[in-house]
């Protein structure tokens, strides 16, 4: 049971870890995962996720297509956004009767997980789930925002392996044999799955944005900049997107 906690710990601890990053989008696809520090007139500075105490680095507004921030907003930083529709979206044409809030369970009906393609505006990374999912079972679920589905995995594959130890301390063969199999086979499942939900879930997101923010809103903002050992404030514009 001490064991089953500890798991649970650690599976909720590295779900949090994996959604408290901003990911800045550059206009050739790349992707960063980074904290972002500024958004200058210019420029945004920002540190690597990776390296929270690490050097700060910067990047021009006119490479970067998008941000997307922990809190789920998206924004959009180029002078003509109909230009790269195609990087933040895919030509495919949204699915009817979704609302915000649904869970994977009722999406899996909607969506079909090889109409999946990449676009600007995914939030998971479907290999990165799957990685997530080989070490523990069901944390790629719960990256995704699924947390029931992921612990329904992690709960069946520690009580695989505590009937395997009980099997093997008691020299049934036969019975630890099958434990093993199953265990195994479900593991895999989870794997899988956590690929299955991310792609799904990214889908799902995708059309959230076509639906209910159909087109870029323009807002103005106040941002702050370093001029010698002055700081001071500027007006601009920000184009962003949300729902």
């Amino acid at each position: 049971m001490k064991r089953f906690f500890l798991a649970m710990a650690v599976l909720l601890m590295s779900s949090a870890m994996v959604s408290a990053q901003d990911i800045i989008t550059k206009k050739d696809g790349q992707d960063i995962k980074v904290k972002v520090l500024e958004v200058g007139t210019s420029e945004v500075r920002y540190r690597l996720f990776e390296e929270p105490e690490g050097a700060i680095y910067t990047v021009n507004k006119s490479d970067i297509l998008l941000i997307r921030y922990e809190s789920g907003r998206s924004e959009v930083f180029n002078d003509n956004s109909s230009s790269y529709s195609g990087l933040l979206y895919t030509d495919r044409e949204p699915v009817e009767g979704i609302v915000p809030g649904m869970k994977y369970r009722e999406l899996k009906n909607y969506y079909d997980y090889r109409d999946y393609t990449w676009a600007a505006v995914n939030r998971y990374s479907p290999g990165w789930c799957g990685v997530a999912s080989a070490f523990i079972p069901g944390l790629g679920q719960m990256i995704c925002g699924e947390a029931g589905r992921g612990i329904a995995f992690l709960a069946g594959s520690i009580g695989g392996n505590a009937l395997m130890t009980g099997f093997a301390n008691n020299d049934q063969e036969g019975a630890f044999l099958f434990a093993f199999i199953g265990t195994m086979a479900l593991d895999i499942w989870a794997i899988v799955d956590g690929v299955r939900v991310a792609k799904v879930k990214n889908m799902y997101n995708q059309d959230l944005l076509k639906t209910y923010a159909t087109e870029f809103k323009v807002y103005p903002t106040v941002n702050s900049i370093n001029v010698g050992n002055n700081r001071i404030n500027t007006a601009g514009v920000t184009l962003a997107l949300s729902f």
